[in-house]
């Protein structure tokens, strides 16, 4: 009796622990070098307060920053989960003909290298002022970033590979599902990940502008009292949401994106 040859798995690769200690002693090197430099050289508060009187007075105070924290947050996500899937539709349409990506094309990159925060108080007369319409704010902040990428990704794709999904019939809808989209996908997350960036920008112009609520506003009334340690703590939480997005959308990206390893 022939005895079966046993199969071998090859293992799972292992992750690398630079991705994460890397960076840890990035930041333990700064926090430590920054912490000895101000107090070496006596640099003011107002100017630059230590990274330890920076988180001490955050936990202290975030109980009075908890309410702006949440709002902020609620605008960013709210304003980024509608964005991504209008950006990669408005791509999705424009791509389809030649006319419409040559007439939108400018007015998308004119949407993304002009300042939001110069447009917020125009919007703030038409939209009024409600705090929660600031979601539109960050909706068009980060949907041109995201469309202009995404459109980048559907119209830059291998002729052969078109012209395979012709010869074996396929139709307009399934060669852009099964070829063009999947094609394009480390664009369209390209896209995403400077949505996130443009998001939280977006939501922060627009509390900066608006006032009465959120991280933005919260900022200005530490900084009126002379509180700096908060207000810099407020920055911090700021690029927290940012790189906890950006996370999200790479470790998204890692487990669809397989064939970009």
């Amino acid at each position: 009796m022939a005895q079966s040859t046993p199969v071998r798995r090859t293992p799972k690769k292992e992750r690398d622990p630079k991705r994460i200690i890397a960076p840890l002693v990035v930041l333990a090197v700064l926090y430590i070098g920054l912490e000895i430099f101000l107090r070496v050289f006596n640099v003011a508060a107002y100017v630059m307060p230590t990274p330890t009187h920076i988180i001490q007075a955050t936990i202290s105070s975030f109980h009075i920053i908890l309410p702006d924290f949440l709002f902020t947050l609620k605008i960013i996500c709210v304003g980024f989960c509608i964005a991504i899937p209008a950006g990669i539709l408005l791509a999705a349409l424009f791509s389809q003909f030649d006319i419409l990506v040559k007439a939108m094309q400018p007015v998308v990159i004119w949407l993304v290298i002009t300042p939001m925060i110069t447009l917020i108080p125009l919007m703030t007369l038409w939209l009024g002022t409600d705090p929660n319409l600031r979601v539109i704010i960050v909706i068009i902040q980060a949907t041109p970033i995201i469309c202009l990428n995404t459109l980048n990704g559907f119209t830059h794709v291998e002729r052969e590979k078109l012209e395979l999904a012709r010869s074996v019939g396929a139709s307009k809808l399934q060669t852009f599902v099964s070829i063009i989209f999947m094609n394009a996908l480390p664009q369209v997350f390209t896209g995403i990940k400077l949505g996130c960036i443009f998001s939280t920008i977006g939501a922060v112009s627009a509390d900066f502008v608006s006032r009465g609520q959120g991280l933005g506003d919260r900022i200005i009334k530490f900084t009126k009292y002379s509180n700096f340690e908060e207000s810099y703590g407020c920055i911090i939480l700021i690029a927290l949401i940012g790189i906890t997005l950006y996370t999200v959308v790479e470790m998204i990206e890692k487990r669809i994106v397989l064939w970009k390893k």
